[in-house]
């Protein structure tokens, strides 16, 4: 008889699919065929299901998931670029030359000051999602249907431009740090050794 009160998270809403995401990362070096990274009695262990399986025996079955995944290691870090209207727009830092930028402030607050490289990256980021929604509506010319797949809706919704004009030099973005999904294909996920 198992006592439903006391029941951990790694027996319910266990976050499988993007700790098998993280580990299939984790192991796939990329140096060897498939079939010579099976096992080798050297090999580098599974340390992100062992980690995983540890603090969700010790977690309460309430845990919250996103703070599960990021206590793992397993987190994006984006800049918060203000709007004029709505919520501000999500940029994921992916580079570890920004990442060395950001400052702490006494409250704990994370901040990425707008410099002339920021500048460039932000350029650069619009750039990129320009040719993201160009493949993406190439793709839903081809096949009507994909408009209204999810995960389609997903990449065009994190593609969406830059607001406009972009922050100036000085300006300070707002850095936010949240529970990364590794398993969905995005530039700007960063795993910490931990």
């Amino acid at each position: 008889m198992t006592d439903t009160h006391n029941q951990r998270l790694i027996e319910h809403g266990f976050p499988c699919h993007q700790v098998g995401a993280e580990t299939q990362r984790e192991r796939d070096t990329g140096k060897a065929p498939p079939t010579h990274r099976l096992h080798v009695w050297w090999a580098r262990r599974p340390l992100t299901p062992s980690r995983a399986a540890l603090l969700a025996s010790l977690l309460p079955s309430e845990a919250d998931t996103s703070t599960f995944l990021r206590q793992l290691g397993i987190e994006r870090v984006e800049a918060l670029l203000p709007r004029d209207v709505g919520a501000p727009e999500l940029w994921v830092i992916s580079e570890d030359k920004l990442f060395d930028r950001i400052e702490h402030d006494e409250a704990g607050q994370e901040w990425l000051v707008v410099d002339a490289l920021i500048l460039r990256r932000l350029e650069s980021e619009n750039q990129r999602r320009a040719k993201n929604r160009e493949l993406i509506q190439n793709l839903i010319d081809r096949d009507p249907q994909l408009k209204h797949d999810a995960l389609l809706q997903r990449w065009r919704a994190e593609n969406d431009a830059l607001p406009e004009p972009l922050p100036r030099e000085g300006t300070r973005l707002r850095i936010c740090r949240v529970a990364a999904d590794p398993a969905f294909a995005n530039p700007g996920l960063r795993f910490i050794d931990t």
